[in-house]
């Protein structure tokens, strides 16, 4: 289809169609916000110099698609839209007497997540887990999306983390263990904080999971595959091709990759290196009994922030 229609608030909804509509090929991004309607239409109209197709993106196009809105140009251009450019809206509603709305969906194609109701959000993250070789039961699907107060967005996160643990089997003992139902127990907020080298937030957030009776054992493999992610995108940010492989290999949506870069800013790349050695020391130790389980948070504490 030459014009698409995205409406959706979800940062991996829209990601996820997107990728599909353009089936990962390179394109140009506008956000309508800060872009006038005459020069889009003047791009969907021109001739790319350096490809056959051209692929575009129009993000906050909420006001297009708003009560009231006009253009005869734009109009136009749908009714006559070019071969050689594809064209994608993305808005977080519509109105559905829009005219831009209407003639879209009856000429082109739509993909909305608004009239989700919560079923099918558990279906689509059930079927996510399967398109990744996984299995995770109902019982631990319910336990996400009420801890996640079924937040799409958020529940794709948490199946992220634990299929980092659970690649075949996401089982009910790791869901119960990584994803606690309190917000501030969350295992994301740790990563974080330590990451970032915010020692009175990491140790709020290990007294949390103390609280909580999280195992914290497991989250060292966690650790070590976030301080790999952070390595990676410092080390190839500024070579494309490599960086785009990190970010496709480790799946890294891109509303979470400035977070990343932040994160490597406060470190160099040995400091990283070293991280990850430390960790592989402290996960030799625990397997040992050098060090005692009820110990790990604070160690973390110590390599991370000290």
């Amino acid at each position: 289809m030459n014009i698409n229609l995205i409406i959706s608030d979800s940062h991996v909804f829209v990601k996820n169609n997107i990728s599909k509509i353009f089936s990962n090929m390179d394109y140009i991004k506008y956000d309508f916000n800060n872009s006038s309607l005459d020069e889009l239409i003047y791009d969907f109209c021109s001739v790319s110099l350096f490809d056959d197709h051209k692929y575009i993106v129009v993000e906050n196009s909420d006001e297009i698609f708003s009560k009231g809105f006009e253009s005869d140009d734009l109009m136009n251009y749908l009714k006559n839209p070019s071969d050689l450019s594809t064209i994608v809206f993305v808005s977080s509603k519509v109105d559905k007497s829009n005219d831009f709305y209407k003639y879209i969906l009856s000429k082109f194609q739509v993909f909305d997540s608004t009239e989700k109701k919560y079923t099918n959000n558990l279906l689509a993250v059930k079927n996510y887990v399967k398109e990744h070789n996984s299995h995770i039961s109902d019982k631990s699907l319910e336990y996400i999306k009420d801890a996640t107060l079924n937040n799409y967005d958020l529940m794709i996160s948490e199946i992220d983390k634990l299929l980092i643990l659970g690649k075949d089997n996401i089982s009910d003992e790791l869901v119960n263990n990584l994803v606690p139902l309190t917000p501030d127990g969350n295992t994301n907020n740790l990563i974080d904080s330590l990451l970032l080298m915010d020692d009175k937030e990491a140790i709020k957030n290990v007294k949390n999971m103390e609280t909580l009776s999280v195992d914290l054992t497991k989250m060292i493999a966690l650790l070590a595959w976030n301080v790999r992610v952070v390595y990676l995108i410092k080390k190839f940010r500024k070579d494309k091709d490599k960086l785009n492989d990190v970010l496709s290999t480790y799946k890294i949506p891109d509303f979470k990759y400035n977070k990343y870069v932040k994160m490597g800013n406060i470190r160099s790349e040995e400091d990283l290196e070293n991280l990850l050695i430390s960790l592989s020391d402290l996960d030799e130790k625990l397997k040992k009994f050098v060090i005692s389980r009820d110990m790990v948070g604070y160690h973390l504490i110590n390599i991370f922030c000290i």
